[in-house]
Order: structure tokens, then C-alpha cells, then sequence
């Protein structure tokens, strides 16, 4: 993760386009530091209006703080507590669901923040 966040910012001066704003680089990296957080980063072009971090257990909250007191809104996202599920009630998932006799995902949580 630290790899793609290090080429994106390369990428954004070579354009001369803010794909990774100084303002996040210090965002991310005060999250990184935080203890649970798995990693964090930008998930998409970059810009300024997004960037997640992916905790552990409950460390939702030391997240959610931090960013509180640099005036950064946290929207959080939890798993669903019924886990993942197969859709049929659409007929065009019924290739896919069809398709697929067992899934394991390990447990984990995704905080999402728009700014």
C-alpha cells in the first residue's frame, strides 16, 4: 500500500495534478500510526475527497477521534453481521451465483471518509 500511495504521488507532479494533496499524505500517515489500523490510502484517482483506512476490531474509534480533531469526517462502514450472501432474486446474477459453491473472507472492517 505504501508503494502505490508513494507511485501515485510521483505520478501526480510528473502531471502537475494533486492525485495525492499533501493534506492527505499527512492524513494517511497520522491514520498508519494509529494503533489497529491495518492500512489506509486513496481509492480511486485521488484528489481531496476521499481516503479510507481498514482497522481492526474495534479501532473504529481511534480513527474516528484522530480525524475529529483535524475537523475530518469519519463515515464509518461495518460488515454485515449476516456475512457475505448470494443474491437470486435477480435473474442476471443466476450465472454467478450459480457458479460459485463456496466463499470464505476473513473478517475485517472498512472505514470509508469523505471530505
Amino acid at each position: 500500500m505504501l508503494g502505490i500511495r508513494y507511485h501515485m504521488r510521483l505520478m501526480g507532479e510528473a502531471a502537475g495534478v494533486p492525485i495525492k494533496p499533501e493534506s492527505q499524505i499527512k492524513l494517511l500517515d497520522a491514520t498508519l500510526n494509529l494503533e489497529g489500523v491495518l492500512l489506509a490510502g486513496v481509492p480511486e484517482a485521488g484528489g481531496f475527497d476521499v481516503v479510507f483506512p481498514v482497522t481492526l476490531g474495534d479501532s473504529s474509534s481511534n480513527v474516528t477521534k484522530t480525524w475529529s480533531s483535524l475537523n475530518v469526517l469519519a463515515l464509518l462502514v461495518k460488515e454485515d453481521p449476516c456475512g457475505v450472501s448470494l443474491e437470486s432474486a435477480d435473474p442476471r446474477t443466476n450465472e454467478i451465483t450459480s457458479a460459485v459453491s463456496s466463499i470464505h473472507i476473513e473478517k475485517f472492517i472498512v472505514n470509508i471518509v469523505y471530505f
